[in-house]
């Protein structure tokens, strides 16, 4: 009872909009906390900026009617908060069973919405008495659905829940503009401003549980909406990592448009000097870091529109012109825009020598490509000093197993670590299984003997992908971005897995390294299928 009464404190200290650091008062008392504070989130002040119709510009203020009055974007600013606007006909629904948007899955919504999200409702109808009876419906939606959540909960959502008498187009400045006419494809969707005061779009509703035959496609569910959200507060939470890092970012490509549009294997290069060897020895960890933007206005009808492979290869020191080394793995989006962040350590050592080096980067759709490698010095205890390549994949079919005899490693004495470093995804929709994009693969890497799996139980799970938005999968994409796949989702880095096998090996000694993969435990016996592998072994000093 204690706890909830602080909290209904809490949220009435909260809601006005200010920012108070927790500390003594002039009357000695101790301040509430902020909401941020209270919330566990950084905050960001408040930036005046000219009112701009953009995809990515900063929001500017906004005096927005509600059915309890002006509410102002500026006066309201918390540094923390997420704001969406939502239609009752969003265009992106093109129509798809649109008469139960509003009156489903609110209590959906509320379950997977961030506490740190404002979410407005207007309506796209001409007339005020239509207006009304929309606004009606989610609003007795919203109440039945809060009518059901704990006590809490209750008293958190009413003060950031609100309702827009004025028809879409009516809106103030640039939100109006965009909710009316925006540009190309984007006229008409819902729109959100981020944590860090940017324009956003909302993406697709289609719920892939509501196919709906006639259309080729599936209706909306309103709840999606909330992935917008979980996916800007991972953005902002990765921003704050990010900022607090010691790292020498090298740009390799800045908003560079590559693409090969023949399918003739055409790649984008780049020479860029490293930090010198020396200096190379300080960072002990390793980051890419990619931005794929639509060449024109995106999102929707310029993005490229299909999950495709996106590569970034590292040139030989001695041949420049041969670039077979692997460095990074995506997959694109379906129709959105998108950025990446993610670890490659263990290839540390092949950049070593540090000096002038080679990349390759190659996307078959075309992007406008923005790609840092950022070199970090983290503080960790050990730092890899050494990278052998062990496998790569294939055609996965009934021979495929034929092509891997064991590779023998040297380890040195002076390891401390020993690392087993996979970059995995499988691809094709063979049968059996709808192989290898969307079923289970087992792959077994042995170590001395020892067996260390590496499987894809939701690989065809409906969920899959749309489970993982909060760690950094793009939402809400044109297509079938939700289902689980082998190793890999739409709209994200195919990650490196990192698996210790230190207790599998001994220093000063040579370890054996096999490799099979199996289907249900069996050679796969389809044609079709391809798994994308590459296998290393990293020592760790």
């Amino acid at each position: 009872m204690r706890s909830t009464l602080w909290f209904l404190l809490l949220v009435a200290a909260c809601t006005d909009g200010e920012t108070d650091e927790t500390g003594p008062d002039d009357t000695g008392e101790t301040a509430a906390p902020s909401v941020c504070e209270a919330l566990g989130l950084s905050e960001r002040a408040f930036v005046d900026a000219q009112p701009t119709a953009a995809l990515l510009a900063t929001a500017s203020d906004l005096g927005i009617p509600t059915t309890e009055g002006d509410w102002s974007l500026a006066g309201h600013w918390t540094g923390c908060d997420l704001h969406l606007f939502v239609q009752d006909h969003p265009r992106q629904n093109g129509g798809l069973d649109e008469t139960r948007f509003w009156s489903r899955d609110v209590d959906d919504l509320l379950a997977r919405s961030p506490r740190n999200v404002h979410w407005f409702f207007v309506s796209t109808e001409s007339s005020s008495q239509d207006r009304e009876a929309s606004l009606a419906t989610i609003q007795t939606a919203m109440a039945d659905a809060l009518a059901d959540l704990p006590a809490e909960d209750q008293a958190w959502w009413p003060d950031r829940i609100h309702y827009i008498p004025v028809r879409h187009v009516d809106l103030p400045d640039w939100l109006g503009d965009l909710m009316a006419s925006g540009w190309g494809s984007t006229a008409g969707w819902g729109v959100g401003i981020d944590r860090f005061q940017r324009i956003r779009f909302i993406g697709s509703y289609a719920d892939p549980e509501r196919p709906n035959a006639s259309a080729g496609w599936y209706d909306p569910n309103l709840s999606m909406a909330a992935n917008e959200a979980i996916y800007w507060n991972f953005e902002a939470d990765r921003e704050d990592r990010l900022a607090a890092q010691d790292v020498e970012v090298i740009r390799l490509f800045d908003a560079q448009t590559i693409s090969d549009p023949s399918w003739e294997g055409e790649r984008a290069y780049v020479e860029v000097d490293l930090p010198d060897a020396a200096t190379m020895t300080g960072f002990d960890a390793m980051e890419l870091d990619l931005v794929l933007d639509c060449v024109g206005d995106g999102e929707y009808g310029t993005c490229p529109a299909w999950d495709y492979i996106d590569w970034l290869w590292l040139c030989d020191a001695g041949a420049p012109d041969t670039c077979s080394q692997e460095l990074g793995r995506w997959i694109t989006t379906y129709h959105r825009e998108g950025r990446w962040v993610h670890d490659v350590s263990p290839l540390l050592p092949l950049l070593a020598q540090g000096g002038n080096r080679r990349f390759a980067f190659y996307s078959q759709q075309e992007y406008a490509v923005t790609l840092d490698l950022r070199l970090v010095r983290a503080g960790r205890s050990t730092r890899p000093t050494q990278v052998t390549h062990l496998f790569s994949g294939g055609h996965f079919g009934e021979t495929y197993n034929d092509a891997y005899a064991p590779v023998l490693v040297d380890i040195p004495a002076g390891a401390k670590a020993v690392k087993l470093a996979t970059v995995l995804s499988g691809h094709g929709m063979s049968s059996p299984g709808n192989c290898a994009e969307f079923c289970d693969t087992e792959h077994h890497f042995g170590v001395n003997g020892t067996d260390n799996l590496l499987s894809f139980p939701n690989a065809g799970s409906t969920w899959g992908c749309m489970e993982t938005v909060g760690e950094g999968t793009v939402p809400n994409q044109y297509g079938t971005w939700w289902y689980g796949r082998g190793g890999w989702c739409p709209g994200r880095e195919v990650p490196m897995t990192v698996t210790d096998v230190t207790a599998q090996v001994t220093p000063g000694t040579t370890a054996t390294f096999t490799y099979q993969a199996f289907y249900r435990d069996e050679p796969y016996p389809g044609t079709g299928a391809e798994i994308r592998l590459e296998a290393w072994v990293v020592v760790e000093e």
